[in-house]
């Protein structure tokens, strides 16, 4: 239960919940790209809250470097801590995700911006411990972003091949996300969310994992936003409630 809990988090974390995926704090993709010679990083701490007491935290460093005006790549460095109700903790860095993102349509005045993404997982996260799938995991999505007035609205659809060679009951699974971001009053935002996945274990028997979020977005500077959100978990196969605060830091 420990390996496939932590797992299921890391699913939702790094295919749903962001970071890459998404400017923080949303999982839900943006079309979006850094720019040519553009580097940024984004630093997060997350606090998820399982409905049998189980607690996890999710430390994320995301490196993202603009090759040019349309193709982002980066990197998503986890360091995990398990602190289970029963049975002893556990920590350390879990599977990284290579990703690159490339922008194929630019926002017009009537049609929205198109972007796919590209996801490799790695296996290096200690399967033993529960740190990681022990597989390889390949990803790819579309995204779609608009902006009307003070509003911003993003979707994506996207599907994963999950490696099964640890566990032959894990399935490919298909993601979504809508995601809305409203400019209250600048430099603040405020921003929600609904997204989900296909359940990776097709012997689990329970609901297909899905999340609501609402949290605030700050700009302090140019170089400098600060995030925070709530989630909730929509089905009992995610974490009852979750937090994350982060930052996105552009050089």
């Amino acid at each position: 239960m420990f390996n496939k809990r932590l797992v299921l988090a890391g699913l939702l974390l790094f295919f749903m919940a962001g970071n890459a995926f998404a400017y923080r704090p949303l999982g839900t993709e943006d079309a979006g790209v850094a720019g040519k010679g553009v580097a940024q990083t984004e630093i997060s701490w997350d606090y998820l809250k399982w409905k049998n007491d189980d607690m996890e935290q999710v430390f994320m460093l995301v490196p993202i470097y603009g090759l040019t005006e349309n193709l982002e790549l980066s990197a998503e460095i986890p360091y995990l801590i398990d602190n289970p109700d029963v049975g002893s903790s556990g920590e350390g860095v879990g599977d990284i995700n290579l990703v690159g993102k490339y922008l194929l349509i630019q926002e017009g005045e009537r049609n929205p911006a198109f972007t796919v993404k590209g996801v490799a997982k790695l296996d290096n996260g200690d399967y033993d411990k529960g740190l990681g799938s022990g597989d390889k995991d390949y990803s790819i999505f579309a995204v779609a972003s608009k902006t009307i007035g003070d509003i911003t609205l993003h979707g994506m659809v996207g599907y994963t091949w999950v490696g099964d060679k640890k566990d032959e009951n894990l399935r490919d699974i298909t993601l979504y996300g809508i995601a809305v971001d409203y400019a209250l009053a600048e430099p603040l935002h405020v921003l929600a969310e609904i997204n989900g996945n296909r359940h990776p274990d097709q012997t689990a028997g329970e609901e297909d994992p899905r999340n609501a979020l609402a949290g605030i977005t700050y700009k302090v500077s140019d170089n400098l936003t600060l995030d925070a959100a709530y989630r909730w978990g929509l089905s009992d196969s995610v974490p009852d409630w979750s937090t994350t605060m982060g930052a996105s830091i552009t050089y």
